[in-house]
């Protein structure tokens, strides 16, 4: 399997993707293909060091279009030559989709699957069709996500959203109050900047 993707929490998701496909398949699972940490604890082996791509907004992406136009070419060419059941791009829709155009563009039929739906039932639903044309399959993590797609023709699952997994659905806020000092009427402020490096930066 050739797995894609380009931000931190991409790799997340594709480590755990990884760990769970090793569970169900052993040691059949061969893994190629780019990511970061979580995904190189589950073996592999990333053809490019993610910091290359998980980039965003115009000021950080126009510099660095060269890089990311090559970089794109090179992982079109590692999956054609390396002939994966399967290439699976996760998130990072400004790589991931240049890498699934790019293959079907060339003619590849190599399944593709997309994970992380975008937020089509929010904005920009016209991206639906696009994707449409490109993938096989779209993994979702919500539950109401699949329709916006099956209506244009592509084929989704949903699989469940990491926060949810992780168990934060069922934490106890008092509990958590107590164990760090805070009355109940204290002011508690969560920050969640995001997972790419100028997100936490800003």
């Amino acid at each position: 399997m050739f797995i894609v993707t380009g931000e931190p929490s991409g790799d997340a998701l594709g480590g755990a993707l990884i760990a769970a496909l090793r569970q169900r398949i052993g040691g059949k699972l061969k893994i190629a293909g780019i990511g970061g940490e979580r995904m190189r604890e589950q073996g592999l082996d990333s053809l490019i060091p993610l910091g290359d791509l998980a980039i965003m907004g115009v000021a950080e992406v126009l510099p660095r279009a060269p890089v990311i136009l090559r970089r794109v070419r090179e992982t079109v060419a590692a999956a054609r030559a390396m002939r994966p059941d399967a290439v699976v791009t996760i998130d990072s829709s400004g790589f991931s989709w240049r890498v699934a155009h790019a293959l079907r563009r060339r003619g590849e039929t190599l399944p593709l699957i997309h994970y992380v739906a975008p937020m089509v039932w929010a904005w920009r639903a016209g991206r639906a069709r696009r994707m449409a044309r490109w993938y096989d399959h779209l993994m979702t993590l919500l539950p109401f996500e699949p329709p916006y797609f099956e209506r244009v023709g592509l084929s989704c699952s949903f699989v469940g959203h990491p926060v949810i997994e992780s168990g934060a659905d069922r934490g106890d806020g008092s509990h958590f109050r107590a164990a760090h000092g805070l009355a109940p009427d204290d002011l508690l402020i969560t920050v969640l900047p995001g997972s790419r490096a100028a997100e936490v930066r800003r």
